[in-house]
């Protein structure tokens, strides 16, 4: 059986083990998203604070494959409180071990390093409801995420733009998050723009935050 035969069958196992993965309390955070040649598994838990003020450290896990490529983070993060009250800013730095693969036709190339990684969250509300930002870079292939989402009030959705960069791949996406009426579990479908190319996608999201 050929490998990209195998990619909705992991990506079907995964989603099946999302909701058992997040009623066990592994996690506070699980979010997968699937497209045509792309997919993306991110994993966050909260670790005990060392007061009762600061924020919580984050440990997180991401898995990123791509059309010609693959990338794989291990990550720990400390976070301090900048802006705290109704409008909240948090800034976070740590550690992580990263890998990376090509995919790509006659480059069998790969990287492992550690890499050093920080970032910036924004919450709070807006005009009309409310947003959350995030910012993140990694000393490993150049690589940074960002992400603004708004929440309409009186709304069950969250409308999201979101922007990730590494060495050799580059996605844009826009979307929308939709409550399920469970608890924590939401629906996301949008589409994404990577390689000169729009491509749909759905996701589904666990946020226990």
């Amino acid at each position: 059986m050929k490998l990209h035969s195998l990619r909705p069958l992991a990506a079907a196992v995964a989603l099946a083990l999302l909701p058992a993965v997040a009623m066990a309390q592994v996690v506070d955070f699980a979010q997968l998203d699937a497209s045509a040649d792309a997919s993306t598994l991110v994993l966050v838990r909260a670790l005990p604070r060392s007061t009762t003020a600061a924020p919580a450290p984050l440990l997180s896990a991401t898995a990123t494959r791509w059309s010609s490529g693959e990338a794989v983070a291990l990550g720990y993060v400390y976070r301090w409180t900048l802006v705290d009250g109704a409008q909240q800013w948090v800034l976070g730095a740590g550690a992580g071990v990263n890998t990376f693969r090509s995919r790509a036709e006659g480059d069998a190339s790969h990287e492992s390093a550690l890499s050093v990684r920080v970032q910036l969250e924004g919450s709070g509300p807006a005009p009309g409801g409310s947003y959350y930002a995030l910012a993140q870079a990694s000393s490993f292939r150049s690589a940074w995420f960002g992400v603004l989402q708004y929440s309409p009030s009186g709304w069950p959705l969250t409308v999201e733009w979101s922007r990730y960069h590494e060495a050799t791949y580059q996605a844009t996406g826009v979307g929308v998050r939709v409550a399920i009426g469970v608890p924590n579990w939401f629906v996301r479908v949008g589409a994404t723009r990577a390689d000169g190319r729009t491509r749909p996608f759905v996701g589904v999201v666990y946020n226990g935050f």
